[in-house]
């Protein structure tokens, strides 16, 4: 095949794409247009660190400590405190700490073994409905600009900052044991210099809502606390993480069974007697019940019939074996 084309064999690719050797569109033939490509814009100030599937597992993760919450905020407050995931998001740390309001209610604590820091931030009317309800009122938010808490509302929120990050700890044992401490009340969002303004950090947003105030309440996660488990934090870990879980949970309880005692009993055969005759009977006498010798014999555990056995001895111990499992659906039958 020769190196240079002939122009038989150019017109002919010309034909191919729509246009002819002199730079005319042949009639009839329309040119076929190049897909065109999505453009992605990517900003260099916000990194995509965390990946999608990675959020996910996050907010699958914290939709247990919403449920926590609401147990705990109901209890603390009594009355029906409701907590739902707003929304998961990663952005930058001056981006979150500019979202904060001044005064707030902060507190930078530290997750072992993570090694790294943490913050919880309760909007304010939240943390105003808790002290409320503390002290007897409904519950609502005073009027008025925001202030500072107290001595006295700073220990209130003590209890309840407490209460939930047990939560927290609850919260990632299925994923991994962790252990919080050194919980830090911060008031001015500027002092909590805890990540470079650019670092990303990851914010789990929680919307509480009670009957006289609502608010979020603000979990915001350094890249770098979370950066040692970030390879647990896929699908695929998840789920696995979750099996393991429940059949260790399973294992847990079976072996809390095993040291239950049960009465079991096995019934060779029944009959009904008239109580009168019942009064006559004497040794040597001989009652014939519905079953045949070579019928099994059925082992109730408790009140229930479980097993079907054949009776014998073993030793001089009279005793029964098991021959089979009574089906469920079919204990009434031996009842």
């Amino acid at each position: 095949m020769p190196d240079i084309l002939s122009q038989e064999e150019i017109d002919a690719l010309l034909m191919a794409t729509g246009a002819s050797s002199d730079g005319q569109e042949v009639q009839g033939v329309k040119p076929t247009a190049a897909p065109i490509k999505p453009v992605i814009t990517y900003d260099f100030k916000h990194p995509n660190r965390v990946s999608k599937d990675q959020i996910r597992t996050l907010e699958n993760l914290h939709s247990n400590l919403s449920r926590l919450l609401a147990a705990s905020f109901s209890s603390l407050q009594r009355a029906v405190v409701d907590a739902d995931i707003a929304f998961v998001d990663q952005t930058t740390y001056s981006e979150f700490v500019m979202s904060l309001s001044n005064p707030s209610c902060s507190y930078v604590f530290t997750i072992e073994p993570l090694g790294g820091p943490a913050i919880l931030d309760f909007s304010l009317p939240v943390a105003y409905s808790f002290i409320d309800r503390q002290f007897g009122g409904k519950g609502t938010t005073p009027m008025g600009e925001s202030r500072i808490l107290t001595p006295i509302e700073r220990g209130v929120m003590t209890k309840v900052v407490a209460r939930t990050l047990e939560d927290l700890e609850t919260t990632w044992e299925p994923l991994l044991k962790v252990q919080v401490s050194d919980a830090e009340l911060e008031t001015n969002p500027e002092f909590m210099q805890v990540a470079a303004p650019s670092d990303t950090a990851i914010v789990v947003a929680l919307e509480v809502n009670s009957q006289h105030a609502s608010g979020l309440v603000n979990l915001c996660y350094p890249f770098f606390t979370l950066e040692p488990v970030m390879n647990l934090l896929n699908v695929q870990s998840w789920v696995n993480r979750e099996k393991g879980r429940r059949d260790s949970e399973r294992e847990f309880r079976l072996s809390q069974l095993s040291r239950v005692k049960a009465p079991v009993r096995a019934v060779l055969g029944k009959v009904e007697v008239p109580f009168g005759e019942v009064l006559n009977l004497r040794v040597g006498d001989v009652v014939k019940l519905d079953t045949e010798v070579k019928d099994p014999t059925v082992v109730f555990v408790g009140s229930k019939p479980k097993f079907l056995g054949r009776p014998g001895l073993t030793g001089r111990r009279k005793a029964v074996q098991i021959l089979s499992k009574i089906p469920k659906e079919d204990e009434n039958f031996y009842d």
